[in-house]
């Protein structure tokens, strides 16, 4: 088993780019999983706040009372993933230095 792991490692050092290659490959395995659970997160989030809103908007379409504590609890709900939303946002839109720091060390 100790033979195949050398002859595996002197056949990747024969090859100029090999062992770089398989960096970067497991590089863009690291990349793409983060990007799927921050989506997930994403999609998650997003539907939280919006069923929110549309139970809100179902209270007040058939004129159901709202206790005082429950509106207060629903607003800082609101206002906390209004700022997530924001957070996601920022993220998807500016550049995300880890991904690029990772990008960068694969080039060395």
């Amino acid at each position: 088993m100790e033979s195949d792991a050398n002859s595996t490692d002197t056949a990747l050092s024969s090859q100029p780019n090999g062992r770089r290659h398989e960096i970067n490959l497991e590089l863009v395995k690291l990349i793409q999983q983060r990007e799927g659970r921050k989506f997930y997160l994403s999609v998650f989030l997003v539907s939280i706040l919006f069923i929110i809103i549309a139970l809100m908007m179902v209270f007040q379409a058939f004129q159901l009372d709202i206790t005082s504590g429950w509106k207060e609890i629903l607003l800082v709900l609101v206002g906390v993933l209004s700022v997530s939303l924001s957070k996601l946002i920022d993220h998807w839109y500016a550049n995300d230095e880890r991904e690029s720091d990772l990008l960068e060390s694969a080039q060395d």
